[in-house]
């Protein structure tokens, strides 16, 4: 069997990266007469390479890549990309596609049926979707939304060989959606080394007692920083000198500004703000080190690795309550669940966390066993 693996839509901002380099780990393990491929777009930010006579690593030419960021329309930048997979499935007489992003596909996997059967990784399913704010407007965009999405995937079914669609850590979807060939798929958490001597508190001049909070990630809107940071405003002084919170990641164009200008001068709680994508060990030093993991995204109902993250740490987590990381949080216990746009919701969990030591600390096992490296690539590449 011969299985190319790809995602050419990597950049160091999030999952893609963590994805890709541990599957390959993952396969490097396997005792298999299997032949894979690993393809990614070319690029000078990441490198992958394996020694393993089974595998090999391909990246787009830089010809290619050119190609593809010349086109100004999505479709038509997807339509470039899936030639260029498909020719090199033809080329390596490729007999199973698995594609880590199955979204910008979807309709050019329809239009033809393949030589090889496909699984892929669908990361917006519309049924978790809800609107957007009140109003006939928002009520128009949601429909023609969820109608748009919900045709696109039946297209893409209509060939045969998309054999499997799978959802990151949903265990109800695949049962609500009207196809044999939705599946279940536990989004992985993974390890990273830690950094020698690290020591956050010190790092930022945190003092010894405060209560570290997290909020790591790409930075935008949906992150709730605007109603995180209305929460601690609104501490009584002796509370909020006792807070710490760390924010770490790449903000959106203008966005650190905005979160700059909503902390008051004479604030009593300490903001630390990190504008940038920091190494994976730092990333595990962090989280080891901090308290309590922030992930109170708005609109948003899918899956998040910071969950698991904080679960393969013992951290809690505070969570939207509505999606799967709901579901996940109450199944596993790994935290509170509550309304992000609730800004008295969110100051009262951080005081309970805060005044209960004890409860900053979860038992992350259960959730680490059934989400771990073996659990996500078995899953993923079982034919």
């Amino acid at each position: 069997m011969r299985i190319l693996i790809t995602d050419l839509n990597i950049k160091l901002d999030g999952h893609k990266f963590g994805y890709v380099s541990n599957l390959l780990k993952y396969v490097e393990a396997l005792s298999t007469d299997n032949e894979y491929f690993i393809m990614t777009n070319h690029s000078k930010e990441f490198k992958l390479a394996s020694l393993k006579s089974n595998i090999k690593i391909l990246t787009t030419t830089e010809e290619q890549q050119a190609v593809i960021l010349l086109q100004k329309h999505y479709f038509q930048k997807s339509a470039e990309e899936w030639k260029i997979i498909n020719n090199e499935c033809l080329k390596n007489q490729i007999n199973h596609l698995v594609l880590m992003e199955l979204d910008p596909y979807q309709i050019e996997i329809g239009k033809k049926k393949t030589a090889f059967s496909i699984a892929g990784i669908w990361f917006r399913p519309y049924a978790r979707m809800k609107k957007e704010g009140p109003g006939l407007r928002n009520q128009i965009v949601f429909w023609r939304t969820i109608l748009q999405k919900k045709l696109t995937i039946k297209w893409a079914l209509l060939n045969n060989n998309l054999k499997k669609v799978f959802i990151l850590n949903d265990e109800a979807m695949p049962n609500w959606l009207d196809s044999q060939r939705f599946f279940y798929l536990p989004d992985p958490y993974f390890e990273y080394k830690t950094i020698e001597d690290f020591n956050l508190r010190e790092r930022y001049n945190i003092p010894k007692d405060n209560l570290i909070l997290l909020q790591f990630g790409n930075m935008d809107e949906r992150k709730n920083n605007e109603n995180i940071i209305a929460a601690l405003n609104n501490l009584e002084e002796v509370k909020a000198e006792k807070i710490s919170i760390i924010i770490i990641g790449k903000f959106k164009a203008g966005y650190l500004e905005k979160i700059r200008n909503l902390v008051p001068e004479n604030s009593k709680y300490q903001t630390i703000i990190k504008d940038e994508f920091v190494s994976n060990e730092e990333m595990e030093s962090t989280f080891m080190q901090s308290d309590v993991i922030l992930r109170m995204n708005i609109n948003f109902f899918g899956s998040s690795g910071i969950v698991g993250q904080a679960a393969n740490h013992n951290k809690p987590c505070i969570v939207s309550n509505n999606g799967v990381m709901a579901e996940q949080v109450e199944k596993y216990k790994l935290g509170k669940i509550i309304d992000p746009c609730d800004i008295n919701a969110i100051k009262e969990t951080i005081i309970y966390y805060l005044q209960n030591p004890d409860s900053r600390k979860i038992d992350g096992n259960y959730y680490r066993k059934t989400h771990d490296l073996q659990a996500f690539g078995s899953t993923l590449l079982r034919i």
